[in-house]
């Protein structure tokens, strides 16, 4: 099943995507839920994030040749990013900072389904619900401060997300890249990851508990080559082997 979130009359609604088709959702779709028969197309619909989760933890240095990356690690760099982090597919990512260094990061994402406290990695696959494409767009600090802080990740918009969850996809293998203005900027595949997705959520929830719909991003592939920084009216594409694309447009905010 792909879950998607879209404005219908202005509304954030929840809805389930077959094809090109849009169909309303009705209920709880973590509980008793029921697919209209009407639908819209996708074409003529604004997609938002599609789930409102209560936070979204942030991965860093999941791939191997990663910046930062020690050897012997016994877990990874954590952060948090704000839900008003979010937008939506073909959103605008809006930055608050003039004259500041900020750049886009393509990554898997997994949904949460349950709530989920101490969980074994054979748990915490019960406890997925399924997968999406984040945008982990970060920014430089301040007095030359870690870019893992809140400034440089919790903007308002720093968080593209979408454009569906995908309840039955499997990660393995597939392939995760990132595009500035087009031009190939990460690539990797999703096995390249040093923390595999029922290895983190078990972890995480040895200290934090996991709530459903909260969004777990989980680490930018590596560069292939130099560094290029995000301009006003630069785009940003995500692409995932099987998920599709997350397509963002950059403004600085005037």
């Amino acid at each position: 099943m792909k879950i998607v979130r879209f404005l219908d009359q202005g509304v954030d609604t929840p809805g389930v995507l077959e094809g090109e088709k849009v169909h309303r959702v009705s209920g709880d779709l973590l509980g008793e839920y029921r697919i209209e028969r009407d639908f819209v197309l996708l074409s003529e619909v604004k997609l938002t994030p599609p789930c409102v989760p209560q936070k979204i933890i942030g991965v860093a240095i999941n791939f191997q040749g990663a910046t930062g990356l020690l050897e012997g690690m016994s877990e990874p760099l954590v952060f948090l990013k704000a839900p008003t982090c979010l937008v939506g597919h073909n959103e605008t990512i809006v930055s608050p900072f003039r004259d500041v260094n900020v750049w886009g990061e393509s990554e898997l994402a997994i949904v949460i389904k349950t709530r989920a406290k101490n969980v074994t990695t054979e748990e915490a696959g019960k406890a997925i619900l399924g997968y999406t494409i984040a945008n982990d767009v970060s920014a430089d600090n301040i007095h030359g401060w870690d870019h893992h802080l809140a400034r440089s990740k919790a903007a308002d918009t720093f968080c593209p997300l979408g454009p569906h969850i995908d309840t039955e996809f499997d990660p393995r293998g597939k392939v995760i890249e990132g595009y500035h203005n087009g031009r190939l900027l990460r690539r990797g595949t999703a096995d390249d990851r040093i923390w595999k997705d029922r290895e983190l959520v078990s972890l995480l929830s040895a200290w934090m508990t996991l709530e459903p719909w909260d969004v777990i991003v989980t680490g930018a592939p590596i560069r292939v080559r130099e560094r290029e920084f995000l301009k006003d009216a630069d785009n940003f594409t995500c692409r995932i082997e099987g998920l599709g694309e997350l397509s963002n447009e950059f403004r600085i905010r005037r």
